[in-house]
């Protein structure tokens, strides 16, 4: 278990540079969303009670067919105080990051003792890229989420899977036999 810990560690330090690296220094996602004023986050602050989601037309509306097709149609997340980007969400982040490379180290060490190496990196690449397609393309699909903007984040969980696999398929060795 320790070597599946100390694995997992590892590969979530390897995806959260892979994410400074991909939303950071590179900015690519970014590239793909729309621009509003400043205006905005005042209207939204008034628009908006409380903290949470809202998904517009509201989802549970008699006439939401209607109100769907004559717009507009948006999934507001919203903060009303701000947050702490840098201390909070990153180390929110890691450990986020940290927790999804164990549960795959784990399914790997269930899994993946008779495979060769390549071939464990391919399996969690695998693993990676079935959850992001669901998740992402589910986004676009069912949220109406751009298309572009999800695109982008399934391209970072699919590097970022395959980077965890080469880290973790180090930690789990191939039964002799």
């Amino acid at each position: 278990m320790k070597k599946l810990i100390l694995g997992s560690f590892l590969a979530a330090l390897a995806l959260f540079f892979w994410g400074f690296i991909y939303y950071g220094i590179s900015g690519i996602p970014y590239k793909f969303l729309g621009q509003s004023s400043d205006t905005v986050a005042l209207l939204l602050k008034e628009s908006f009670p409380a903290d949470g989601t809202y998904i517009l037309p509201n989802p549970t509306s008699e006439d939401m067919q209607e109100l769907m097709q004559r717009g507009p149609v948006a999934t507001v997340h919203i903060k009303r105080g701000g947050f702490d980007q840098h201390a909070t969400m990153m180390a929110s982040g890691f450990v986020h990051g940290w927790i999804y490379c164990l549960l795959l180290a784990l399914l790997l060490n269930c899994v993946g003792k008779k495979m060769e190496y390549g071939r464990r990196v391919g399996f969690i690449a695998l693993v990676g890229i079935i959850g992001a397609f669901l998740a992402r393309f589910g986004d676009a699909i069912w949220w109406h989420q751009s298309w572009s903007w999800q695109f982008s984040n399934f391209a970072y969980t699919a590097i970022g899977s395959a980077l965890a696999g080469l880290v973790l398929a180090k930690f789990v060795s191939k039964e002799e036999g």
